[in-house]
């Protein structure tokens, strides 16, 4: 029996918006069968060539023009807050009390309301998905940190407590269980749980390419900050011996650990290389040209794992500088005999803006970026755990690059300045676990960044294999 196909219709407002969500949604996410077209009235409908409805409130699409990506346009604050236990429905959900980021007030009894062959939706999902994918409030709110970054303190899911949660995988889930009351033989997509665990190359090797000099520094840090004459003197050690040639006492120098871990779980590590330097000393001081470097790529890829590209510090903004660093990338490899079908990007200590990041990314042609996530808190930036295509809010446009949400990132969890978890007593590993876990009830992505420079004491391996292995 082949699938029914939903037709929905939807007000011709912002027709390149509600056409990209709708496609994300019901083709990207749930594999359905639809057909869109355009109608007069002020809500979503979707039907199935018969007599049964499902309408959703549409409140974002309904913006005045004027007000588009203006402030007037954003959630009001706070958010209500719908109880879908008092449905009577199950659905996958991380908790019951169901944030409404656009939509009616669900306080009132008709935010749902059900007939025999009709069910009205008061939770406006497509509006609310396109917020959280597009980054809608990037673009509008003004608020960045020292890098020119948006900070998690001015995002809708910090404020609303719900960033540790991929709120548009649990709309999806409230959006299917509605589609199944009218509609019980539909099938969707089934996706599976995937683990995508990254390494951003800042440092490849710690001692091979500085001197005398970064050494002193590195012992007076030692010393002054960290507050270990050990370390100081170990270092030294490392050092003396990678000058003498021994490569292995690199304490950065963890790329065989790193595919080890990964190939005995079944997984493909992708490693993110920079490939110019637009800010000293930020961007490394490692050049693709040198043969340890090609040595490097080479034995990454005979070992069947992937390559992608750390674009530099100053590339978020510059379209050019993305295009000549994937280019240098690419012709280093091949040079290698090294050929990807598939590229992907993460952009230097994170920076972005939206959209031109994006944009630049697709510009240079590559097939995906994996920057998004909070550099100060994990969970869920664009809302979700699933990869999917973007949209440029300026330009209106959906672009050939798909977004891979960074989930976790190493620095996120460990460092002093941001989370700070406490490696000893397991609340780190704990958190990484939780958010695995959720990642894991809706088949979908878990997307690690873990330095491979972060790998150095024996305590951050333990930690590192067990997160993988979790």
């Amino acid at each position: 029996m082949s699938k029914p196909t939903l037709q929905i219709e939807m007000p011709d407002s912002y027709w390149a918006e509600r056409r990209y969500i709708v496609r994300v949604i019901f083709e990207e996410f749930l594999g359905l069968q639809i057909q869109i077209t355009k109608h007069s009235q002020s809500n979503v409908i979707i039907t199935a060539s018969d007599h049964r409805q499902l309408i959703i409130a549409d409140t974002l699409f309904s913006t005045p023009k004027h007000l588009w990506l203006t402030q007037t346009s954003l959630p009001a604050h706070p958010l209500k807050i719908w109880k879908f236990s008092t449905t009577n429905l199950e659905a996958q959900l991380v908790h019951p009390n169901i944030p409404v980021i656009f939509g009616d007030n669900p306080h009132n009894p008709d935010f749902v309301s059900q007939r025999e062959n009709q069910i009205y939706l008061g939770l406006d999902i497509l509006g609310s998905a396109f917020f959280m994918l597009t980054r809608y409030e990037e673009v509008v709110k003004t608020e960045r940190d020292s890098l020119d970054r948006f900070p998690v303190s001015a995002s809708l899911a910090y404020q609303e407590n719900f960033i540790m949660r991929p709120i548009v995988n649990e709309y999806i889930e409230i959006l299917w269980t509605y589609l199944l009351v009218l509609w019980p033989r539909l099938t969707r997509r089934h996706h599976h749980f995937q683990t995508y665990v990254s390494h951003d190359v800042d440092e490849p090797f710690r001692y091979v390419f500085s001197g005398p000099n970064r050494l002193l520094r590195r012992c007076l840090g030692d010393v002054v900050r960290r507050k270990s004459l050990i370390t100081a003197a170990n270092s030294i050690k490392s050092w003396l011996e990678v000058k003498q040639g021994n490569l292995i006492a690199d304490p950065c120098n963890t790329f065989d650990f790193i595919m080890q871990v990964s190939e005995t779980q079944g997984l493909k590590s992708t490693f993110y290389f920079i490939a110019d330097h637009t800010c000293h000393p930020i961007d490394g001081d490692y050049n693709l040209d040198h043969p340890l470097m090609r040595d490097l790529l080479a034995k990454i890829k005979n070992r069947g794992h992937e390559l992608g590209l750390h674009s530099s510090f100053n590339t978020y903004k510059d379209s050019k500088q993305t295009r000549k660093e994937f280019e240098a990338l690419l012709a280093a490899c091949a040079q290698e005999d090294i050929h990807q079908d598939i590229w992907g990007a993460r952009q230097h200590c994170l920076r972005w803006s939206t959209p031109i990041t994006w944009q630049n990314l697709a510009e240079a042609r590559l097939t995906y970026d994996s920057t998004l996530t909070f550099p100060e808190h994990v969970g869920f930036r664009c809302g979700v755990c699933f990869d999917f295509p973007v949209f440029n809010l300026i330009s209106r446009q959906c672009l050939s690059l798909f977004e891979r949400p960074l989930i976790i990132m190493d620095s996120t969890i460990l460092e002093y300045n941001y989370m700070n978890l406490n490696l000893s007593n397991g609340e780190a590993l704990k958190t990484i676990k939780g958010i695995k876990d959720i990642c894991r009830l809706f088949e979908g992505n878990f997307t690690l960044l873990w330095h491979n420079s972060r790998l150095s004491t024996q305590q951050e391996k333990a930690i590192y294999q067990q997160v993988i292995r979790a």
